[in-house]
Formats: structure tokens, C-alpha cells, sequence
């Protein structure tokens, strides 16, 4: 059956003739309420998405995702699945809790470095204090839980730590994009750099992070959403020198973890467990 998906670009984003203005705003939160073409603020995103859910009856999965990566507007990600919750929450009293009641999942399609930012600032459950990484970072994804998220796509994109530098230049990485402190006359660090967009937060001096970093915590959140019971998906470049039997055993090593009740079709009937996808730079 073919499902309907409507995909909500909740994304942090930038180009260059936007950097320098975006270099200058120190406060995340004030990027998260900018009303502009590139970056609709909250109350937009969550109108549309209102809006698609009770106009198009064959929908059955809002998937969050952008050209840069969503979890830089958590705060907007959340407030989007949270109406995709409360809607289901009022088909069911409609209908009197029948099984049968339409139920929307919510999906997101993240590069997994969340955990490398230093201050998300949306949630008062991560450490207050201005370090590199939130105290109890797993928290990240029981607010997403909690708003409704039942299921990640994770570009993992290789099993070697060092060529997912080479591939992606993330900025947690030394070799790659930089995180840059206060004295950079930036107004903190910059948060991740996929694709060349980039966003920046408030910050204290904060040492960038040793080259292979960035891929250890990717593999952290992937266990950590699996433990929880989350359906994960780990996506990788189809490229030739891309390791593709290593990526699949690392791959089914993270997804090892899943509770018992969740293991079974997870892993073992699938042929391959990672979604293969091009490379397009």
C-alpha cells in the first residue's frame, strides 16, 4: 500500500549570502522565530502541517525534514510533532478509541549530530551549563519520544569514523568545519556544517572535537533511539569506496541493541538493513 507523506521542513539553513547576517545572531532562539522563506517560523510550520492533516485524508506519516538538519530548530520539531500527536489523540475520542482510527506517524530524517551541539536550547532537562555536550544528551530523544516521534532515519553514511570526516566535514570536527568560541568574534560556536549550511548558538569557549568524534556519536544516538524502542533506519552513500559489508555489520551491531519485543523482522528478515542513497557532491 502506497502511504501518502508529508514532509514539513523544519531545518536551521543558511547560504552564503546569509551567512554574515546569521554569523551575527549569538541567540539560537532568536533564529528560531524568524519569519523568512528559508526558515518559516514556528506557528507557520505548525499551520501548514494543521492544515494537511485535515485536508488530506490518505495521509499516514509526516516526515520532518530540510535542507539543513532539523534538530538545530528542536524547538520547532517538536512543536510540529506535537500537533501531529494531539491530532491523533482527538481522532481517537472521535471515534471512541476503535483500533481502526487513523494514527499519522511521525518521522525524522537527521545526520545524528545532535549530540554535538553544544545548546539546543529548547529544553530545561539538558545541562544549563555552556559545555560542548548536554549532560544527559539521551534526553534529546525522550522529548522526541514524548512529542511523538516513533521513528529516525540516521545518515551514518560509513562505518569508517575517519572518511565520514573526509565525506561530511561536519564542524565538530577539527579537520573540517570549526567550532568556533567567542574570541572567533562570531558569537559562538557553530553548531554542525552539513552541506555547507551552518548555524551558530551561544557559547562559551569550546575546543573543537578530535577528528572521528562526530561519527562515534552518531553511533551513540543510533544505539541510544534503539534501546529506547524507536524505529530507526540507517542510511549510507553508495559510493565505491564505501565499505558497504562493513557498513551493514556495523549497522546490525547498533541495531542489536533494540529491546526484545522490538528485535524480532527488525534485523534478522532483512536482507540489508541499511537504505543505500546517492551521493550527489
Amino acid at each position: 500500500e502506497m502511504k501518502s507523506t508529508f514532509t514539513s521542513a523544519a531545518s536551521a539553513t543558511s547560504n552564503k549570502d546569509d551567512e554574515n547576517d546569521n554569523s551575527k545572531i549569538k541567540n539560537t532562539k532568536q533564529m528560531h522565530i524568524q519569519e523568512d522563506s528559508i526558515q518559516p517560523s514556528i506557528a507557520t510550520l505548525v499551520d501548514q502541517v494543521s492544515s494537511h492533516l485535515e485536508e488530506n485524508l490518505d495521509l499516514h506519516e509526516v516526515c520532518i525534514a530540510g535542507e539543513g538538519e532539523p534538530t538545530l530548530r528542536m524547538d520547532a520539531l517538536l512543536a510540529i510533532a506535537r500537533t501531529v500527536q494531539s491530532f491523533n489523540q482527538q481522532q481517537q475520542q472521535e471515534n471512541n478509541d476503535q483500533q481502526s482510527t487513523r494514527q499519522i506517524n511521525v518521522r525524522l530524517i537527521t545526520n545524528g549530530l545532535c549530540y554535538s551541539i553544544p545548546d539546543l536550547g529548547y529544553s530545561n532537562k539538558n545541562n544549563p551549563n555552556k559545555i560542548l555536550l548536554p549532560k544527559l544528551r539521551y534526553t534529546i530523544l525522550r522529548d522526541l519520544i514524548d512529542a511523538g516521534v516513533s521513528r529516525i532515519s540516521v545518515a551514518l553514511n560509513t562505518a569508517n569514523r575517519h572518511e565520514y570526516d573526509v565525506l561530511m566535514q561536519p564542524a565538530c570536527y577539527t579537520g573540517g568545519g570549526m567550532i568556533l568560541t567567542d574570541d572567533d568574534g562570531n558569537g559562538g560556536a557553530s553548531a554542525n556544517n552539513i552541506n555547507g549550511n551552518t548555524t551558530s548558538s551561544s557559547s562559551s569557549s569550546v575546543p573543537p572535537m578530535m577528528p572521528g568524534t562526530a561519527h562515534d556519536l552518531i553511533c551513540e544516538f543510533i544505539m541510544d533511539a534503539t534501546k529506547l524502542g524507536m524505529d530507526v533506519e540507517i542510511t549510507g552513500v553508495d559510493r565505491p569506496e564505501i565499505d558497504k559489508v562493513e557498513m551493514e555489520r556495523l549497522a546490525r551491531l547498533l541495531l542489536s541493541v533494540a529491546p526484545k519485543d522490538k528485535k524480532k523482522g527488525r534485523v534478522g528478515q532483512r536482507r540489508s538493513v541499511v537504505r543505500w542513497r546517492p551521493y550527489f557532491f
